[in-house]
C-alpha cells in the first residue's frame, strides 16, 4: 500500500470516528449502530468495528476502532471483528456503485414509523434527499448474512434510505459526510412529523418544491452537507 493510500485511509477512518460521535450525540446510535465508507478505487470498506466486547463508549470513538473489510465481510485490517450486521453494508455496496457510505442506526422516531401504516413524509426542507419516499423493509431480524443483506439492498432500490421494521434505519450517501447528515436529518424530520400529528393534519412538502440539485436558499448538495457536518464536528470537539 502506497503512502498516499495509507494517508487517505487514515483520513477516512477519522471521518468514520467523527460520524460515530455525531450519531451518538444525536441519539441515533448507542451501544449498537455503525457507519461505513467505501475506500475509493477498491472493493474494500472501512467500518466501525464490533466494539461490544469492550463495552466501548462510542462517544469516544477513535480511528483505531475502525476496521477494513472486503465485500465478503472479512476483516483485512484492524484489531477487532467487523459488526455483526456487516452484510447490510457489503450488499448495498455491491448493488449500488453510486453509494460511498452507509449508516445503520436505531433512532426511536424512525422506528416508530417502521411499525405503523403512516409513511415517513418530507415535512422538513432539510430532508430534500428523501423526497421520493422512504421504503420499509418488512422484517425485524438481524441482517447477519449475505442473503438478508441482499434483501435489504433490493428493498432500498435507488432510494437514499430505508426503515427496517421494529429495528432501525439505513441511510446511504455519496460520502460519509452526506450519509451522516442525511441520517440525522431524517430522524429529526420523523420527530417533527410526530409532533405535527399531535397538533393537527400533517401536510408534507410538495415534491415539486424539493430537489437534490438546488436546496433551500440556493445551497448545493456539497454546501448543504459540509455546513452541517463541520458544525456538528466542531460541537463534538468541544
Amino acid at each position: 500500500m502506497s503512502s498516499n493510500n495509507t494517508e487517505a485511509n487514515a483520513v477516512l477512518k477519522e471521518k468514520i470516528a467523527t460520524s460515530t460521535r455525531i450519531l451518538v450525540r444525536e441519539r441515533l446510535i448507542g451501544p449498537f449502530g455503525h457507519p461505513s465508507a467505501r475506500i475509493p478505487g477498491t472493493d474494500l470498506v472501512a467500518v466501525l468495528g464490533h466494539t461490544h466486547d469492550d463495552v466501548k463508549d462510542l462517544a469516544e470513538t477513535e480511528p483505531s476502532d475502525v476496521v477494513v473489510m472486503d465485500l465478503d465481510g472479512e476483516v483485512v485490517e484492524g484489531s477487532m471483528d467487523a459488526p455483526g450486521e456487516r452484510f447490510m453494508h457489503t450488499e448495498i455496496y455491491r448493488a449500488r456503485p453510486d453509494v460511498g457510505a452507509v449508516i445503520h442506526a436505531h433512532p426511536m422516531h424512525c422506528i416508530a414509523f417502521s411499525v405503523t401504516d403512516v409513511p415517513l413524509a418530507p415535512v422538513w426542507h432539510l430532508c430534500t434527499l428523501f423526497a421520493d419516499g422512504v421504503p420499509v423493509y418488512d422484517s425485524a431480524v438481524q441482517i447477519d448474512n449475505p442473503e438478508r443483506g441482499q434483501a435489504v439492498a433490493a428493498a432500498l432500490t435507488d432510494r437514499k434510505g430505508i426503515l427496517l421494521k421494529g429495528h432501525g434505519l439505513t441511510v446511504v450517501g455519496s460520502s460519509i459526510e452526506e450519509a451522516t447528515v442525511s441520517a440525522v436529518n431524517l430522524e429529526r424530520s420523523a420527530r417533527l412529523q410526530i409532533m405535527a400529528r399531535g397538533l393537527g393534519t400533517v401536510e408534507s412538502i410538495d415534491r415539486s418544491e424539493l430537489t437534490d440539485e438546488l436546496l433551500t436558499d440556493g445551497l448545493t448538495l456539497e454546501e448543504y452537507t459540509h455546513t452541517q457536518w463541520d458544525y456538528w464536528a466542531m460541537e463534538i470537539a468541544r
